[in-house]
């Protein structure tokens, strides 16, 4: 079977960013020391929101949500697909489009609308995948090299896009404020293809923790989605990630201490703590996933691609070092994604 590489991302952010002190300023809700804490004292410096936050004072609908979602998920997508593309390839020679999101729902899925907006020929293969979460980036990424290695010549893109904004609540619930001071909008798009140079896409692995499957997820309402992000997540992940790593490591002869660069969801600050104390990494190690997390939050299923972004554009790794993606969301699940450079 053909190799598979990753030969160009792009990524798109709504032009409108707001920081932390003004979203502070725009509260609903009279401060607490919760609310303070979450976005005065956060790791979270900025964020980018379609929906803007003027618009949570208004009543609206399941339907406005989902509409509010749709138009900025075709927007971010494009734009991210346009400049994964450029310079390396076109539209019409993609033989394959692979979209995620969760924080909508269209038919036909957004990857059709973006086949037809973007140029795409009208026999492209097609993954959609919905309901997934945080971690969607890394089995999308899967899903798409198992159909280039048995296709060698062929191009694919796969998609990951999120419009939070489009999802949050005005409920004083303490997961809703989380949600509010952490999540952004986003998208991030990998071109692969079955010849190089770039990232080669090695092996994946997962891992489910079904005794804790309701910890994270989301319960769609009459107004839209409701968040669920239970405060023990982080405890969970940092349990699991060892062995889930583990085994994807030992079955090409390798250990953590062999891996030159980690990229590691920006769930959150406790997230990404809890998974490098379990992993043994150092704070430069996590520099990736924390610049994500301050520049741009939690942007869902795009955030380990972005993280992907920085570690090359940052600190390139040698020729043949190793890598490896981590991305967690619900089930409550982790999904990992050795590279090699």
């Amino acid at each position: 079977m053909a190799e598979v590489y990753l030969r160009q991302l792009g990524r798109a952010v709504p032009a409108q960013r707001y920081t932390q002190a003004e979203l502070y300023e725009r509260s609903p809700w009279e401060p607490t020391p919760l609310i303070d804490r979450l976005f005065l004292d956060s790791p979270v410096l900025s964020r980018g929101f379609f929906v803007p936050p003027t618009w949570y004072d208004q009543p609206r609908t399941l339907t406005d949500t989902n509409a509010a979602w749709r138009e900025g998920a075709l927007s971010l997508g494009a734009a991210a697909l346009q400049e994964a593309l450029q310079g390396q390839s076109s539209p019409a020679q993609l033989d394959l489009i692979a979209v995620t999101s969760v924080t909508g729902y269209t038919t036909p899925g957004l990857d059709l609308l973006l086949a037809r907006s973007e140029g795409l020929r009208p026999d492209v293969a097609r993954v959609h995948f919905n309901c997934i979460g945080c971690h969607a980036a890394v089995p999308l990424l899967r899903s798409t090299a198992d159909h280039l290695r048995h296709r060698p010549g062929q191009q694919a893109v796969a998609l990951a896009v999120e419009v939070c904004s489009a999802c949050f609540a005005e409920d004083p619930d303490p997961q809703n404020l989380v949600a509010l001071s952490l999540f952004g909008d986003g998208a991030a798009a990998a071109l692969l293809t079955t010849e190089g140079p770039g990232p080669r896409l090695v092996d994946f692995g997962s891992r489910y923790d079904f005794e804790h499957i309701d910890a994270l997820g989301f319960e769609l309402t009459t107004m839209g989605f409701r968040i669920v992000l239970d405060p023990s997540i982080p405890d969970h992940i940092g349990r699991a990630i060892g062995d889930t790593v583990t085994e994807l490591l030992e079955r090409h002869g390798l250990c953590p201490a062999d891996i030159h660069t980690w990229c590691l969801h920006p769930g959150g600050s406790r997230i990404l703590s809890a998974a490098q104390d379990a992993l043994g990494l150092s704070d430069t190690h996590l520099v990736p996933s924390r610049r994500v997390l301050r520049n741009y939050g939690n942007m869902s299923s795009p955030s380990v691609l972005f993280v992907l972004a920085e570690a090359l554009e940052h600190r390139p790794p040698p020729p043949g070092a190793w890598g490896l993606m981590a991305a967690f969301g619900p089930g409550l699940g982790i999904e990992v994604c050795l590279l090699q450079f």
